[in-house]
């Protein structure tokens, strides 16, 4: 067989209306819409951004209810938060902050 004979079915392949069709199709949808593949890429990655955050956000309200329901039960635990987190102090007592 020689060269001619050996690229006929190639070349019948490339020019076939549906093959070029499909190609452009392709290329269209890949390259040239607004939905494209990079598009979608970046807003893959943002909505993977978006939730590691909200499982962080759980989290936090869990830790916020459970801090919430220790502060309703125990007295203590609320006059502790009180002076650490907000300063409070008593009355006629001296409060020193010390920060490192």
């Amino acid at each position: 067989m020689n060269y001619k004979n050996k690229m006929q079915p190639i070349k019948k392949v490339l020019l076939d209306p549906y093959f070029i069709l499909t190609i452009l199709f392709a290329v269209w949808m890949l390259f040239l819409d607004y939905q494209n593949v990079f598009v979608q890429y970046r807003l893959y990655k943002c909505w993977q951004k978006l939730q590691a955050e909200a499982i962080d956000y759980k989290f936090q309200i869990q830790q916020i209810k459970k801090e919430k329901k220790e502060l309703i039960d125990n007295m203590d635990f609320l006059e502790k938060v009180a002076r650490e987190k907000y300063y409070m102090k008593r009355a006629k007592e001296d409060l020193y902050i010390i920060r490192e």
